[in-house]
């Protein structure tokens, strides 16, 4: 969006600079004001994306099936490490709260490298006792730590180390599996979507972000070892339906870190359409870049900072499917009421 496109809105609105300012601070938790506004419009200063969002859906009109909850739940998993699965989550979550849906993400890996991709410092957090282990342990409601993100809006739920200790404790308590479904229960009446990145391992804390969601994303690098472990996690997936949570179904996988030039990553991604194509959305590939480590470097989600960046478009569509779905159960749910 140019400048003067967004003077003509806002004069559309009968509203000065300053006026202005409240509105979008009104609508996206900001702290704009009238100086901010004129070197947009004069285009001095590049327009933010949740602005541009913002303004783009206003021309659009409202959307009716966005409700302001119920939330769906998305859990981001694989059992592998290096398979860009903390990345995709963290963009996933904010292509969507850069479309204007209210969004959670909750960092529920130990390593906490979606606190620290989005600029939080797990290590303060944890010092100020408020990450995520002190609400799975009771102290703390969700509410209480949630952390947001200036560029996009998106609110975090921060990680830290001693979270590792959860993911033996859940083990061992009566109904350790229900814990995070407890604790989102509240959260999911306020937001539109809740995204849980767990850790690289098919542990309690992965299961039980499991239980808690309604759709699994699946991301996987385009290389052999990846391939191999897709049926282990699928295989888990049933069975959490099957026992523990009969609604959790899997959106689609999404091949990360793929090199067009290597041929050992074209057959990969060959294989991951024709095994599992048939039965699950199979999304484009995201690109090795290396301007996702830089955008993490900085504390910024790439399709926020970078929203060209090769591979944005792909984390856009992944959200919105998820929209899709969301709209799908909502409707169904109101067509059985």
């Amino acid at each position: 969006m140019k400048g003067e496109e967004l003077r003509t809105q806002r004069e559309a609105k009968g509203l000065s600079q300053s006026e202005f300012a409240v509105w979008l601070n009104g609508r996206l938790q900001r702290r704009y004001d009238k100086q901010k506004i004129s070197r947009w419009e004069n285009d001095a200063e590049r327009i933010p994306a949740a602005v541009d969002a913002l303004m783009t859906r206003e021309i659009a009109g409202p959307e009716p099936e966005r409700l302001g909850g119920p939330a769906l739940v998305v859990v981001v998993a694989n059992q592998k490490g290096g398979c860009a699965k903390t990345v995709s989550a963290v963009n996933i979550a904010s292509a969507l709260a850069l479309s204007g849906y209210s969004t959670m993400l909750i960092d529920c890996d130990p390593q906490a490298n979606a606190t620290q991709h989005l600029g939080i410092d797990s290590y303060t957090m944890e010092t100020e006792g408020k990450t995520l282990y002190y609400v799975m342990h009771g102290d703390l409601e969700l509410d209480d730590i949630l952390v947001t993100v200036p560029e996009s809006g998106l609110r975090v739920a921060p990680s830290s180390i001693r979270l590792a200790e959860t993911e033996v404790e859940l083990g061992k308590e009566a109904g350790g599996d229900f814990i995070m479904k407890e604790k989102i229960a509240a959260a999911k009446r306020s937001f539109d979507f809740i995204v849980i990145d767990t850790p690289p391992n098919i542990g309690e804390l992965t299961k039980n972000a499991m239980v808690a969601a309604h759709t699994a994303i699946i991301p996987c690098q385009t290389e052999k070892f990846s391939l191999l472990g897709m049926a282990f996690l699928l295989e888990n997936v049933a069975k959490i339906r099957r026992r523990m949570n009969t609604a959790l179904g899997v959106l689609g996988i999404v091949p990360t870190i793929f090199k067009q030039r290597e041929r050992n990553d074209r057959e990969v991604l060959e294989q991951i359409q024709e095994q599992y194509g048939p039965h699950l959305r199979v999304f484009d590939p995201v690109p090795k870049a290396s301007v996702y480590a830089q955008a993490t470097s900085v504390g910024r989600a790439a399709v926020e900072a970078m929203p060209d960046v090769a591979g944005a478009a792909v984390y856009r569509d992944v959200a919105s499917a998820l929209v899709e779905e969301r709209t799908a159960r909502i409707k169904e749910v109101d067509r059985v009421a």
